[in-house]
């Protein structure tokens, strides 16, 4: 049960149909069974923004010669706290939306938005790490990072709240919900993990 390149590529495709609003976006992703369980495996190809996250909180921790204090990978209570932050990005907010869209009557709508948001996730962590790569590599300083975090920040959270619109023709007011509630459970993984 691997991707293929084509489904890689077809469905970060979709995401970008999706962001610009495309007409028949939504049908460019694989909704099959098979569709569905591959957007969960999509995670494998956010690694890049696993390692960037280890770095940064290494970064954060040992400050500028954190690159002399060891390998980048043995802290493993930072490895855990990266590898949860990211696995919940696929499990726990899939879970919440499926009590959801029961609660709402939109359960036939649930594994295309599912399989959209998982195949986003992997478009959002990848930019969403480039402004802490910036930082822990010198070419931004943490203000300007900040600064890149949240501007990348508002063009995820807009494309999950456009997504959550389309995917399942809900009001503009229910898809703000929706968005809070990633946004919610992200900050909550995040705090809790520490």
């Amino acid at each position: 049960m691997l991707i293929t390149a084509d489904e890689v590529a077809r469905s970060l495709r979709g995401c970008w149909q999706v962001l610009n609003r495309s007409k028949g976006a939504l049908e460019t992703f694989d909704v099959s069974f098979t569709g569905f369980w591959h957007s969960f495996l999509a995670m494998a190809l956010a690694a890049p923004a696993f390692v960037v996250g280890v770095a940064a909180a290494r970064f954060t921790r040992s400050g500028p010669d954190w690159m002399h204090d060891g390998g980048l990978f043995d802290m493993p209570d930072i490895l855990f706290a990266q590898a949860l932050v990211i696995a919940s990005a696929w499990l726990l907010f899939p879970l919440l939306m499926l009590g959801f869209v029961r609660l709402m009557g939109l359960e036939r709508r649930y594994v295309g938005y599912i399989v959209a948001y998982n195949w986003s996730n992997v478009a959002a962590l990848l930019l969403l790490a480039l402004p802490p790569a910036l930082h822990v590599l010198g070419l931004a300083t943490a203000g300007l990072a900040v600064f890149y975090a949240l501007a990348f920040g508002f063009i995820v959270f807009y494309f999950r709240w456009v997504l959550a619109r389309i995917a399942l023709g809900i009001s503009a007011g229910l898809a703000g919900f929706i968005v809070a509630m990633d946004i919610a459970t992200f900050v909550l993984v995040r705090t809790f993990v520490g």
